[in-house]
C-alpha cells in the first residue's frame, strides 16, 4: 500500500471525542474547576460511567460508594481523571479485539504501563507538564493500532516475523518491506490534531530522541519491555544497551530508577482498575 493510500485511510479513523479532547485540555488548564471538568465529563454517559466504575472499584474501596462524578473527581483527582479520559477514549477508537499473534490486552497494559512509567520520570526531573509525558507514552506504539484495524493480516505477519528472528518490530516491517507503524502513528497524532510531544513520542521511541520529553518515553517504553509488562510485539536484543544510555542522557542513577520503580508497582494497581473497565 502507497503512504498516500495510508494517508487517505487513517483519515478515514473516527477522531477522538471532543469531550475527551476538552476534559485533557481543562485538566491541564491552572484556572480549571471541579464542577467544570465535572460538567464535561457528565456531557459523555459512557466516559461517566466508566469513571464511576473506577471509582467503585477495589482499589478505591470508597466507603458508601460513589454515585456522582463530582465525588468521583475528589477522590480520584485530576490526574487520575485525565488518564482515564484518555485511556478511554483511545480504546473506543479501535474495535478490532486483536489476533493470535497481536494479542490486544498485553498491548494495552504495556502501552498504559508506559504512560506511567514516563509520566512519574518526568515528575521525577521536575518536567513542566509531566502528564503531557503520560499521554507520549499511552500513544507511542500508536501506530500499530491502526495496521490492527486496517491491515490485520500485515500486523500477524510483522510480528511472527519479529518473534521468529529475535529482531524489533520495527526491523521487522523493514526486513518484510512495510510502512512503517512510525510513520503511521505520526499520521494518526495529526490526524487526531494531538500535542507535538505526543508526534515526537512516535517518531522518536525507537532511538536516542534530542528532547528530554522524547529520551523519558523512549527510556520509559525500554523498561517496561525489561520488567516484561504486556507486550508490544518487539523483540530487540539490543534494548538493555539503549536503557542503559539514555539512562545516562537523563541522569537516572540507580537511586533515581528504583524510586521510579516502586512509585509505578503502586501507581499500576490503578491501571489494572482502569483496563479493568475494558
Amino acid at each position: 500500500m502507497s503512504t498516500h493510500s495510508w494517508v487517505q485511510k487513517i483519515h478515514s479513523l473516527p477522531v477522538l471525542p471532543q469531550v475527551a479532547m476538552r476534559v485533557t485540555e481543562r485538566i491541564q488548564s491552572s484556572g480549571s474547576t471541579l464542577d467544570e471538568i465535572s460538567r464535561l465529563i457528565e456531557s459523555d454517559a459512557g466516559l461517566t460511567a466508566r469513571i464511576l466504575r473506577l471509582a467503585n472499584s477495589s482499589y478505591y474501596s470508597v466507603p458508601g460508594g460513589v454515585k456522582d462524578i463530582r465525588k468521583a473527581l475528589q477522590f480520584l483527582g485530576f490526574t487520575t481523571i485525565a488518564q482515564v479520559v484518555l485511556t478511554s477514549s483511545v480504546f473506543g477508537s479501535f474495535k478490532n479485539p486483536g489476533l493470535r499473534d497481536f494479542p490486544l490486552l498485553p498491548f494495552w497494559i504495556h502501552s498504559l504501563a508506559v504512560g506511567q512509567v514516563a509520566e512519574l520520570t518526568a515528575r521525577g526531573l521536575n518536567l513542566p507538564q509531566p502528564s503531557d509525558a503520560f499521554i507520549g507514552g499511552l500513544l507511542h506504539d500508536v501506530g500499530k493500532l491502526i495496521l490492527l484495524e486496517l491491515a490485520p493480516d500485515q500486523l500477524a505477519r510483522i510480528a511472527r516475523h519479529a518473534l521468529e528472528n529475535g529482531v524489533s518490530f520495527i526491523r521487522a516491517e523493514k526486513d518484510l518491506g512495510f510502512e512503517d507503524h512510525i510513520s503511521l502513528g505520526v499520521g494518526l497524532s495529526r490526524h487526531w490534531k494531538l500535542p507535538e510531544l505526543v508526534e515526537d513520542a512516535i517518531r522518536s521511541h525507537h532511538g536516542l530522541p534530542e528532547t528530554k520529553s522524547g529520551q523519558i518515553i523512549a527510556w520509559a517504553n525500554l523498561w517496561v519491555h525489561l520488567q516484561g509488562i504486556g507486550a508490544s510485539g518487539s523483540h530487540d536484543p539490543e534494548m538493555e544497551s539503549r536503557a542503559r544510555e539514555l539512562a545516562t542522557l537523563l541522569g537516572l542513577g540507580p537511586s533515581v530508577t528504583e524510586t521510579i520503580e516502586k512509585q509505578f508497582r503502586k501507581e499500576f494497581e490503578k491501571a489494572e482498575a482502569i483496563l479493568g473497565g475494558h
